[in-house]
């Protein structure tokens, strides 16, 4: 699996759409774990690379 990546999935009889957002190396065991985000279709946009400095400005600072 890598970043970015998009899969379906059937959990209790519900269909959902899951994103990989990043992946990291369990420290203690060596596993390698990754982080998902569960995907509403509904609220799923599409936007060019480009345009996304226009969406999230960016700021001197990060969180």
């Amino acid at each position: 699996m890598n970043k970015g990546d998009l899969f379906t999935v059937y959990m209790d009889g519900a269909m959902m759409t899951v994103c990989v957002i990043g992946s990291y190396k369990e420290e203690y065991s060596g596993e390698e774990m990754v982080i998902l985000a569960i995907v509403s279709q509904d609220n799923m946009v599409h936007v060019p690379l480009e345009d996304l400095d226009m969406l999230i400005p960016r700021r001197k600072f990060m969180n």
